[in-house]
């Protein structure tokens, strides 16, 4: 099996979706994004070979199948069904999977992979390697939060007020922050970004700060006050900081094989 068979059956089943929906157009470069991402991070590691690797891209791809008939799904309203149940049953039980390959070997793997990339925890009694390809979907997962509102803004981009309290003192302990506790338009901003705190791999944080991902929404946002601005803008630079560091680690990893 190739990635190329993989984007076929890809396509095909989006033949049936309406792609002048706004949020469908989202979630289709979406899964394409999430593909070359887990490529790009399962490659890093070295431990895969080229079957384990296409069968993580056919994870990231089809993660989302079950959510491209939602119409009102946003990353931050956790009430809305959990979509990665859907995306089990398309492939699973309406058989798309066995279309794409006959092969049952790695169907455990695949629903495992699914249903983990988007909550927290892993099961126990996984091996190593499958933990480290559930641990690459969740920071496809969470860079894809962060990249998304860059491209396609899905929570309200006017700054009006400081974050609260609650939610900036977790975010100044490099906390990963849940969207449950929001209170303003500025908390969630600080929420997507916090999903940096809970990368698993180096190459994720490079990722990050090769694209430019936190000054991109800093500069996207639509501030009412200066002084608001000024405190976002020092946000951004203790990020950034945060990145060098990361990466800088990783130069030294790389330096020292």
């Amino acid at each position: 099996m190739k990635s190329s068979r993989l984007l076929k059956y890809f396509e095909e089943y989006i033949k049936k979706i309406d792609m002048n929906n706004n949020w469908a157009k989202a979630k289709y470069f979406h899964s394409l994004k999430s593909m070359d991402m887990a490529r790009i991070i399962a490659n890093d590691l070295g431990i895969f070979n080229e079957e384990e690797i296409v069968i993580i891209e056919l994870i990231a791809l089809f993660h989302d199948i079950g959510n491209f008939e939602n119409k009102t799904y946003n990353y931050l309203d956790y009430n809305e069904e959990d979509t990665s149940m859907k995306s089990i049953e398309i492939l699973f039980d309406e058989g798309l999977l066995r279309k794409i390959t006959p092969e049952t070997k790695y169907d455990n793997l695949i629903k495992l992979g699914i249903f983990c990339h988007n909550k927290d925890g892993l099961p126990k009694n996984i091996d190593d390697k499958t933990i480290c390809i559930c641990n690459i979907l969740k920071d496809v997962y969470r860079l894809e939060q962060i990249r998304m509102i860059i491209n396609y803004p899905y929570i309200d981009n006017r700054i009006t007020s400081y974050p609260s309290s609650l939610v900036y003192n977790d975010f100044k302990t490099f906390k990963c922050l849940n969207a449950k506790i929001a209170d303003n338009n500025a908390d969630n901003i600080l929420i997507v970004l916090s999903n940096m705190f809970s990368l698993n791999y180096d190459i994720s944080y490079s990722i990050l700060e090769e694209n430019d991902y936190v000054g991109k929404i800093i500069d996207s946002l639509d501030f009412e006050d200066k002084k608001i601005e000024k405190f976002f803008k020092q946000i951004e630079g203790v990020l950034k900081n945060y990145l060098r560091k990361k990466t800088i680690n990783l130069q030294k990893q790389n330096n020292m094989v």
